[in-house]
Formats: C-alpha cells, structure tokens, sequence
C-alpha cells in the first residue's frame, strides 16, 4: 500500500507499442525520471494499492506529445479488474496495429478507482496534469454546503458579489468537482466552488475558489471559463 502514487510508478511504466516502435522512453532511467518529475498524488479514499502506467501515443507517427495516463487502485481486487482491462486493450490494440494504419486505439477510458493524463513531451518533460475520474463530479450534499459556505466568506467573494451589475439569474456559488493536490498544489484534496459572472448561452466566465473542506478555508482562486454544447 502506499500513499502516493510516485513510488509505485517508479517501478513500472508500460508503452503503447506504437511509442516502443519509434523508440522512445525505452529504458529504465528515463521512466525514473518521469516517475521523479511528477507531481504528488495523493489518495482520494483508502491507500493505494497499485498503478497502471502507460506512456500513450499521440495517435501521429512521428509522435509530437504523448501521454502519460495513471491508473490507480484501492484494492488488489479492482487491481485486477484494471490489468483485465489492460490485457484485453492490449489485445485490441494488436489485432489493429498495422503499419502504416492510424486508427489504433489507445489506453483510454481503463476501469481505476482514480485516473490521470499527464502531457509528456518527448523530452521526457512533464505538463499538465488532469484527473479524468468521472466520479469528481459527485459530491456529498453536507460537502458541497460546507465548501460553499467557505468560500462565500472570502474576501474575494465580497468583493466580487458587492459589485451590482451581475444578472441574478447566473446564480449562486456552486461546489462543482473535487480537485486533487496535484491540479491544485495544495496538499489536500479540494472541492471547487464557481460563481459564475458572465454567460452567453455558449460560454462562461467566472471565479473559481479551491475549498480545504477540514481547514474550512480557500486555498486559491483562480478564473474559470467553460464552453456549453
């Protein structure tokens, strides 16, 4: 078990075959480097127990940025159902792999219990970092009110809010996804309150506060824009 995913990612890296073809990242020294490169990841729920992780291909050949995508685990039990997952990709991945075809499938969309995509540059430089889990959506109703009820505290939030020309039908603060320490920096995880100042119908802009729910505080604010349709 462990409680960030660094030290099991040092062990192992895998490669989809269309990034072992062109060559790169095949030895052990430049997979410790990503592993040493990489932000904290810590667990959402319970210790890790394990990780996938697949150096992925751009789908160009030659490859111009790669990805590098992390599949965590809570249990040998979803472990298992990972490398399952694994293992039929590969297969799928196979039958498909025919030079100088494009359409292979990659390493997306694996059953974890927490997934991330790194950009990784074929440098071995690592980018940003997004969890891609579904379920960081998925908030308690007793997490959201306590997140919101922090952030409309903040300084920030009077003053924005005290402004008076914002439309009152864009709302009030919203909890809107959980943030893991390594989006956010901070070295919890986070749930990220909107106040949403401005809509088109296609997109909107507003202020972001990152909540520490335990420390009943706003760790960060930061702009957001999001794009409807």
């Amino acid at each position: 078990m462990a409680t960030d995913l660094r030290t099991l990612i040092a062990a192992e890296v895998r490669r989809h075959p269309r990034v072992s073809y062109q060559g790169l990242f095949g030895d052990q020294d430049s997979r410790e480097r990503i592993a040493g490169a990489l932000p904290a990841f810590v667990p959402f729920r319970d210790e890790y127990a394990g990780v996938i992780g697949i150096i992925d291909w751009d789908h160009r050949l030659p490859s111009q940025m790669l990805t590098l995508r992390l599949y965590a685990y809570y249990s040998q039990a979803s472990l298992d159902a990972g490398q399952e997952a694994f293992d039929d990709r590969v297969e799928i991945i196979g039958s498909r792999d025919r030079y100088p075809e494009f359409d292979v499938p990659d390493f997306d969309g694996l059953a974890a219990d927490e997934s991330y995509e790194i950009e990784l540059g074929l440098d071995g430089e690592v980018g940003k970092t997004r969890l891609t889990s579904a379920w960081r959506r998925e908030i308690k109703g007793s997490d959201a009110r306590a997140a919101v009820r922090v952030a409309s505290k903040s300084d920030e939030y009077a003053r924005i809010s005290g402004a008076g020309n914002r439309p009152p039908h864009l709302g009030e603060l919203e909890a809107v996804s959980w943030t893991p320490p390594c989006e956010s920096e901070h070295d919890k995880w986070t749930l990220d309150v909107w106040y949403l100042l401005a809509f088109d119908g296609r997109v909107g802009t507003g202020r972001s506060f990152l909540v520490d729910i335990e420390e009943k505080t706003v760790v960060a604010v930061r702009d957001f824009s999001v794009r409807t349709g």
